[in-house]
């Protein structure tokens, strides 16, 4: 072999692990971005004014739609765009649209877009002026909320307070009615700093002095009360604790399902009778949700309409009003969840519902409302169920069915473009994979876990303003459907119940069914010509994504603007 032969090998050598590591795509892209842009972005960047920047953001996005079938020039394009439109006020909007394009684009940097999100808003925010800063405030004060919910969520209470105080000074800027209910969870948040210091002083106590009981009986009640975590609490359990605390704390650390009706009625009453008298400020709404969870469950289990019902029934209402006045969620799922394992690594989160009343449909009076939804009626749902926590994501119906017929590509956006028939299809064979029985929600069952406990146009209110926070719909989706999740979710905990994706329900559509369907359970199983859609799309208005409104289509119709979430019967295995 020849010298010459022996660089020729070595540099197709060299160019083929450069293909293999991406080096020569990255080397390709970023050369022919320069041919394409580069000499414009270098005059955009050297001039003074930055309105030059926003716009040349927004045709790097334009350009980026016309190669879709080059994706790492895409992602380059985006990254531009969000670099340039982030340069000024003028231009966040259209760098918020590139972040929203590289999480479809590359999801697995969640964090690190989100991270991005909050640093444009942020700086919209303090660049802005005028009214022009007041409309910056709300989604700044969102996220700052959001972000303060998560560490309070993850103990982290002193970063809560600070994150707290600026998104109350930011309410009050652009006074916002959320200031009152933001300044309470920022006093709960103190309640947390207090929590992880007594946590830590009372674990460096017992390390000193392993037999010293009374401080062990004080850990385990942090870990019960404040903590929510009476599974570490069961692990210090010895026999010099009290016969009581030695008996419940076990209890409480098995799951709700493979509790019996007595059981449930003592776990309440612990929690509810004994319990709360000593809890702390952030201990009281850990307490109120168990013993709810508790009675709930005993309300479902117990047929008997006897005297242990009606005060079951009584310390529910008083547990209802009382989270409220703490400001904390209802949280109607009573904190448990389900998990389904779709493949490995690919799994679905459901929320329990529990059986309840409401009232279904909307009232005359009701802004936007159509004929079919009324008249409204009290409806009972007498078995509790679990709902999808999110619409199904083109990731968990790829790996269900082999098949993922969405327009908008992306893992985590919902799947779209399946009809009624799709829908069914793919629960009948998540049942035989899961062994549970999976299904469509009923209509009725549908608008209970929408509504949460509300009686509103809307789960979270009545207004069309507020909606861009909960849902993706017309005015802020940009044209398509979004990765599921990123939105506030409603009490119950489901999120995009309002927007993004239409939702299959098992019911076939009558206009005039509510004025002739049973009061407990209803869902219409006769016959006709389509089956019912709820919860209003990416396409759509807010009046059609109001929780009474009603639409429908044929079964094997198939749309862009169409998908589902799916139910499993509390209790039930494969029908």
């Amino acid at each position: 072999m020849n010298h010459a032969t022996r660089l020729t090998l070595a540099a197709v050598l060299t160019i083929s692990v450069a293909v293999l590591t991406g080096e020569l795509v990255l080397a390709d892209t970023a050369s022919d971005y320069e041919t394409l842009f580069g000499s414009e972005a270098k005059k955009v960047s050297a001039t003074r004014t930055k309105t030059d920047d926003a716009a040349f953001a927004a045709k790097l996005i334009k350009s980026a739609e016309k190669l879709s079938d080059s994706p790492a020039m895409q992602i380059l394009l985006y990254e531009k765009a969000c670099q340039f439109g982030a340069a000024s006020p003028a231009g966040c909007e259209t760098a918020l649209k590139a972040v929203g394009l590289l999480e479809k684009a590359v999801p697995d940097k969640k964090d690190q877009w989100r991270q991005r999100k909050f640093d444009i808003v942020k700086f919209r925010f303090d660049k802005s002026y005028g009214a022009a800063k007041k409309t910056a405030g709300e989604p700044y004060m969102e996220m700052l909320e959001a972000l303060a919910d998560a560490d309070v969520a993850r103990g982290n209470g002193s970063e809560a307070k600070k994150v707290y105080s600026r998104a109350i000074m930011v309410a009050n800027y652009i006074k916002s009615d959320r200031a009152e209910t933001i300044l309470a969870k920022s006093k709960r948040a103190n309640a947390v700093v207090a929590q992880q210091i007594k946590l830590k002083s009372l674990q460096a106590s017992l390390k000193k002095d392993t037999q010293n009981t009374k401080v062990r009986k004080e850990l385990i009640l942090l870990y019960v009360v404040g903590l929510d975590n009476p599974t570490e609490a069961a692990k210090l359990i010895t026999d010099d604790i009290d016969e009581v605390t030695r008996t419940y704390v076990p209890l409480a650390a098995k799951t709700l399902d493979g509790l019996n009706e007595a059981i449930c009625m003592e776990l309440g009453d612990w929690y509810y009778r004994k319990l709360l008298k000593d809890a702390s400020a952030a201990g009281k709404p850990v307490v109120l949700q168990r013993a709810k969870g508790y009675y709930e469950q005993f309300a479902e289990l117990h047929t008997k309409k006897d005297v242990q019902s009606l005060r079951v029934e009584t310390a529910l209402e008083s547990i209802e009003k009382e989270l409220k006045k703490l400001g904390a969620p209802a949280n109607r799922s009573g904190g448990r969840t389900l998990v389904l394992t779709l493949a490995k690594g690919v799994k679905m989160k459901l929320v329990r519902i529990p059986a309840g009343k409401f009232v279904m449909g909307s009232p005359k009076t009701e802004k936007d409302r159509r004929e079919g939804e009324g008249p409204q009626r009290e409806v009972t749902i007498s078995k509790a169920f679990y709902m999808g926590v999110t619409e199904v994501t083109q990731l968990q119906y790829q790996f269900v069915t082999g098949k993922n017929p969405s327009k908008f590509t992306g893992p985590q956006n919902p799947v779209e473009q399946v009809s009624w028939d799709n829908a069914t299809a793919f629960c009948t064979v998540l049942s035989k994979k899961t062994r549970r029985a999976v299904r469509l929600p009923t209509e009725a069952q549908w608008e209970y876990a929408c509504r949460a406990g509300t009686k509103t146009r809307f789960s979270f209110g009545k207004e069309d303003k507020d909606l861009a926070a909960y849902g993706w719909y017309k005015a802020n989706s940009g044209g398509k459907t979004h990765p599921v999740g990123q939105k506030k979710p409603n009490a119950t905990g489901l999120y995009d119940m309002h927007g993004n994706v239409w939702e299959w329900c098992r019911d076939w559509y009558d206009k005039d069914f509510y004025a002739k369907a049973k009061n407990v359970d209803p869902e219409n199983t006769t016959a006709g010509s389509a089956r019912v859609l709820r919860g209003g799309s990416w396409n759509h208005d807010p009046d059609y994504c109001r929780a009474a409104y009603r639409d429908w289509y044929t079964t094997g119709r198939r749309f862009d603007v169409i998908g589902f979430r799916v139910v499993v019967v509390s209790g039930l295995g494969v029908d």
